[in-house]
């Protein structure tokens, strides 16, 4: 055996042994079972009426053989009863197990038939044709092998008991062509089967690749996501470059733990990361919310916007709602690390109205970043702000005083920026909030809200037309 594949390894031939594959795995049988449902539908019609007409020519040939007629009228009624149950659609998983049942029965059965006329050459052709056609139905292999064995066990069998001779030249050369065509058809069933199954691994793998490419693809997707703005990221996708846009109205916010160093010094690095990566997770939360952008967090500094990458009309309002409920929520963390004993972060929080410039900077490390002096502002009213206060321009104060209870704090000291007006927010005016915090907006609101949102877009709809 060793000779014979070292042999068929230098021929190239990639015959499969029986240890080398013992066992076909479950979900190639289900191809094979598939195969066998497109073929059955024509191979069963065939072979109901295939062998019918040659009934007459039985009874002329040999009509001392009454048995003829009955295996053809036989195989008639079997491929019959196999097209019925084909076409019930009742069983769409024995595809496989008809086609088969059909197979095995015309070849016996040509076989037994060839035997009882003791070798005829005019029957030996067609035992022949029906041999072949063994060799390239889509079964397993083991069943191919099995009825073609059977079938010629049976022509000897019977073909001994009926005194079939091949003592003439012309019967020896019926039996070469039988031996001739039962090796070779061994030989195509173990060559055509490995050939169906390796076709059948590599669409597997083929499907494996595709799925693990498009897996790695949603992961992509997703982690440029966490990155970038969703329209941002497209537009990086499709076109490799994202270009500027200039926004006439955007709302920035700045939020900045105070005396952070100090409480850091108190901290391990494990502790310092878990405590700000549990307060910005929920500040995400809070931007997913409102519909707000997270533009990046500098240590202990979380930063957002309004208004970008997506323009609307109600980015100061958003802005400022999530504000207040991070500044709502640092207070109840507050409570918490209280009880605990853990130290506490005390915020604040500033807001600007204004142009700017946003889009993606460099070639490596993507950041969608903005720029200009509504920025710088933001940043400004951060840090003039006090602590746990909101702290708003006048921009932003126009914009949001129908909807907030403010506290006009006069003219204040920035940096580089000289005498400011100031606005701290309180909570949502007493009219239009549905609880005593004023944090949650009542019905209103939501109307005011609407009717700012519906203007805008009119707004912004009018302006591109004139585009």
């Amino acid at each position: 055996m060793t000779g014979i594949r070292i042999l068929l390894a230098r021929l190239r031939l990639p015959i499969p042994f029986a240890n080398e594959r013992a066992e076909y795995p479950p979900t190639f049988s289900r191809e094979l079972n598939y195969q066998c449902g497109r073929i059955l539908f024509f191979a069963s019609l065939t072979t109901t009426v295939a062998w019918l007409p040659y009934i007459y020519l039985d009874s002329q040939l040999h009509p001392e053989e009454p048995m003829l007629p009955l295996l053809r009228i036989g195989l008639s009624l079997v491929s019959l009863m196999m097209f019925i149950l084909y076409m019930s659609r009742r069983f769409p998983d024995c595809n496989l197990l008809f086609l088969n049942i059909i197979g095995a029965y015309l070849a016996i059965s040509c076989g037994l038939i060839t035997a009882l006329t003791k070798a005829d050459p005019v029957y030996i052709g067609g035992y022949l044709f029906v041999l072949t056609i063994i060799a390239v139905v889509p079964v397993h292999r083991r069943s191919a092998l099995l009825i073609l064995m059977l079938s010629v066990a049976v022509f000897f069998g019977v073909g001994f008991l009926k005194g079939v001779s091949f003592s003439t030249a012309s019967a020896r050369y019926s039996l070469n062509d039988l031996l001739t065509t039962t090796f070779v058809a061994v030989l195509f069933i173990y060559l055509l089967d490995h050939t169906r199954y390796m076709s059948w691994a590599k669409s597997k793998q083929i499907e494996k690749q595709r799925e693990e490419l498009k897996s790695d693809k949603e992961k992509i997707d997703k982690l440029l996501l966490n990155i970038l703005p969703e329209p941002v990221a497209r537009e990086l996708k499709d076109q490799g470059y994202v270009k500027p846009v200039l926004y006439n109205s955007v709302t920035i916010v700045f939020t900045d733990f105070i005396g952070f160093t100090k409480i850091a010094e108190t901290l391990t690095p494990d502790q310092l990361v878990k405590e700000l990566d549990e307060a910005f997770s929920r500040f995400d939360r809070i931007m997913d919310k409102y519909g707000l952008e997270k533009l990046k967090t500098i240590g202990d500094a979380y930063m957002y916007a309004g208004g970008v990458p997506v323009v609307n009309n109600t980015h100061e309002i958003d802005a400022v709602l999530g504000a207040l409920e991070i500044q709502s929520l640092i207070g109840k963390i507050n409570a918490e690390k209280k009880c605990a004993d853990r130290p506490i972060f005390e915020i604040r929080i500033g807001l600007n109205t204004g142009p700017l410039m946003a889009g993606v900077v460099g070639e490596k490390k993507f950041v969608y970043d903005v720029w200009g002096d509504a920025v710088n502002l933001a940043s400004r009213m951060e840090s003039s702000g006090e602590r746990g206060q909101v702290n708003v321009s006048e921009s932003t104060y126009q914009r949001i005083k129908d909807f907030f209870e403010m506290e006009h704090r006069g003219q204040v000291m920035a940096k580089n920026k000289g005498a400011v007006d100031m606005y701290f927010v309180k909570r949502i005016l007493p009219a239009l909030s549905q609880d005593g915090e004023g944090l949650q907006p009542n019905e209103r609101f939501r109307e005011m809200y609407n009717v700012r949102n519906v203007d805008g877009s009119a707004t912004q709809n009018s302006n591109t037309g004139r585009k």
